[in-house]
């Protein structure tokens, strides 16, 4: 018995070696012949200088609509501020889907349509696509060519963003200076990493991902409670999961760099003011970092992560929030319309 499994465990290894060989010959091939939309059936498309993006179909947004509009009215109710925050995906206009591959994704439009009903709505939103024009920004500037996520100098970014209209229009007095680029150290590795949507097609077809890693320059203190129990004297450091820099793993697969980054839930930082719920996508793993420097406390919740019993309302009255965020990036609207999407409920504030 014990042979056998021996025998079965080098099988496997054998197997997967081989089949990684032929992963990056075949993208090795596609590249070369500049197949940009052959994995298409994957959800990516590869631009000539293999940048990949994806797609959305059109949506009506009704759902997502109706949804925060019930969101704000209960919030209200409660005296709670809500705000919400779109966050861009790896084009600004429609046009680039189709002018690169001949294929109509409507990602944009979809957050033009909702973005103008909850504006009528009077629900307060900030668009970074804005955000990024006003600043010289390309989509290229804030995302890895080859994961969906943007990098963490586009999660300061953002966050600096968020807090200048926590101050101007919620009542905080967050410190600016806190979100200086020039307020942090950047550790940079050059063709280290290949993202998730990279993983789908092979390094040898896309190529490996830079990765930039900030760190504040200035003194940190938290207080983290992980399973109710206080641990003190933390930093903005332990936000930070380095043993995900390994170089010496294979980069297919890899855990992403990405989350090196982690959104700790219930962390407390030594400044009075500010209690604030962040209902968000995994591009928050660069902004809740961050924005837990500059208020006493944030929390974090992923919907899609929940179980169904999870009552998003009742949790928001029992832990007493000033204010809700709800941050996501465009493709989600319209997830809903696909139940087998991993987005499906992430509107679902009921």
């Amino acid at each position: 018995m014990m042979l056998f499994l021996i025998l079965l465990a080098a099988g496997q290894l054998i197997m997967k070696r081989y089949n990684d060989s032929f992963i990056e010959l075949n993208g090795h091939v596609a590249s070369v012949l500049g197949m940009n939309s052959y994995y298409s059936d994957r959800g990516v498309y590869v631009t000539d200088d293999k940048y990949i993006a994806s797609a959305s179909p059109k949506t009506s947004t009704d759902y997502e609509y109706n949804e925060m509009v019930s969101f704000n009215d209960f919030l209200r109710e409660n005296d709670i501020n809500l705000l919400y925050v779109n966050k861009p995906t790896k084009y600004n206009d429609d046009s680039f889907f189709y002018d690169n591959f001949g294929y109509e994704s409507f990602t944009n439009r979809n957050a033009d349509f909702f973005l103008q009903r909850i504006d009528n709505a009077d629900i307060t939103y900030i668009d970074l696509r804005k955000s990024m024009a006003e600043d010289g920004l390309s989509s290229k500037d804030i995302f890895y060519r080859t994961d969906h996520h943007w990098n963490a100098e586009a999660g300061l970014w953002a966050t600096g963003i968020i807090v200048d209209e926590l101050n101007a229009d919620y009542g905080y007095d967050i410190d600016k200076s806190l979100y200086d680029i020039d307020n942090y150290s950047a550790m940079k590795w050059d063709d280290c990493w290949l993202g998730e949507q990279g993983k789908l097609l092979s390094s040898s077809y896309v190529g490996l991902d830079d990765y930039i890693e900030l760190k504040p320059i200035f003194d940190t203190d938290f207080t983290f409670y992980i399973d109710n129990k206080a641990e003190e004297g933390k930093t903005f450091d332990d936000f930070i999961d380095e043993e995900r820099y390994n170089l010496e793993d294979d980069v297919n697969h890899a855990g992403s760099w990405h989350y090196a980054y982690q959104r700790i839930n219930n962390s407390n930082n030594n400044i009075d003011y500010g209690k604030i719920l962040v209902i968000g996508d995994s591009y928050d793993n660069v902004t809740i970092p961050f924005l837990s420097i500059g208020v006493h406390q944030v929390d974090n919740i992923v919907l899609r992560g929940m179980n169904d019993d999870f009552d998003i309302r009742q949790y928001i009255l029992e832990n007493q929030y000033d204010t809700v965020i709800v941050s996501y990036a465009e493709f989600i609207i319209g997830a809903h319309d696909d139940e087998s999407n991993a987005n499906y409920n992430m509107f679902d504030f009921d």
